[in-house]
């Protein structure tokens, strides 16, 4: 080998010692401006087991960070529980800041298993390059747990029995009150077919007092103005039709059977001593029979006297039954 050849094998060695020097410096560099790590709680579980995985990036705040994307595994053997939120410190200068996250994770399968690396990616401010950084490679072992084979084999044990909460028995709750609901309608429905009587009744309104009805009757005939239009049959009919149901749910006279003196004759046998009212009666009741019977023709004067006698009539009997101070009012029958 001449000494020129020497020479170029020398230069093509230190060339690539610059090169990874220089690649060496640049990573040292990139180092030491962003952190990534990756640890867990311990290297070795048991199956079933769950452990923590805890990521940290340390980098200066001027960074932007894209964090790494987490699913439900991290490799297939590999699942995550949990995902905590990331949490954030600064330094005392505000220069740096620490991003921390940790993953409860879990694994089904036993075996010796590879962590890959959890990718950041980040640029500075105002920059569109952007860089990767990379936690350290970790490994975990999972092992089965230990079966001693010289011992009898045990019966596998059934599941602990979860507490009753009120939302589960809830349901039933309320199928056994409809269950009461509807066998009390039954039953209610049976005892009134047995006594004939209608499934619900209506309370019916409380009937109003002989006077209120009287009264209200008068002032609707006033209005109708028949003798006005010369229906003064019909007036004076409907008129005493007014005044015989009175007396009849009043005093218990049965003036709806009875003849216009027959009326009179009960009236004045009763407890009530009032000739005034015995002289309205009589002049609404004979007036009355004249149109009917005798075709007579009253002056407009008589036919309003004849109202005006029947509403004094319901109004002065009723003052003159409160002052019998609650007396049963006797009749002879005529």
């Amino acid at each position: 080998m001449n000494f020129k050849h020497y020479i170029l094998k020398i230069d093509y060695k230190i060339d690539i010692f610059l090169m990874i020097l220089f690649l060496s410096f640049i990573n040292l560099s990139y180092s030491q401006d962003i952190k990534a790590t990756a640890e867990l709680d311990t290297n070795s579980m048991l199956i079933g087991d769950q452990i923590n995985l805890n990521i940290k990036l340390k980098c200066p705040v001027s960074k932007k960070i894209i964090w790494t994307e987490l699913y439900d595994t991290i490799i297939n053997e590999i699942e995550i529980i949990k995902k905590s939120d990331i949490d954030t410190i600064f330094s005392q200068d505000k220069k740096q800041i620490n991003l921390f996250q940790t993953l409860v994770i879990t694994s089904f399968d036993s075996g010796y298993y590879a962590i890959p690396a959890f990718k950041f990616i980040y640029d500075k401010k105002n920059d569109t390059t952007f860089k990767i950084a990379e936690t350290n490679l970790l490994f975990l072992n999972v092992q089965t747990i230990p079966v001693d084979t010289t011992k009898a084999i045990k019966d596998i044990k059934p599941p602990l029995k979860a507490p009753v909460t009120f939302s589960e028995i809830l349901p039933y709750i309320l199928a056994g009150i409809v269950a009461a609901i509807i066998i009390l309608l039954i039953i209610y429905y049976i005892r009134k077919r047995k006594k004939k009587q209608p499934l619900f009744q209506l309370h019916k309104k409380p009937k109003l007092p002989p006077h209120k009805i009287a009264l209200d009757a008068l002032e609707k005939l006033r209005l109708k103005k028949l003798w006005q239009k010369n229906k003064v049959k019909e007036y004076h009919s409907e008129l005493t039709q007014i005044i015989r149901t009175y007396i009849k749910q009043r005093f218990n006279i049965d003036a709806l059977e009875m003849t216009s003196n027959e009326i009179l004759h009960s009236f004045e046998k009763t407890d009530i001593k009032n000739e005034e009212l015995n002289i309205k009666l009589k002049q609404t009741l004979t007036l009355a029979d004249l149109v009917k019977f005798a075709k007579g023709n009253p002056l407009p004067d008589e036919n309003d006297k004849s109202i005006n006698n029947a509403i004094d009539f319901v109004k002065k009997s009723i003052v003159s039954i409160e002052e019998t101070s609650n007396e049963k009012i006797s009749i002879t029958p005529p």
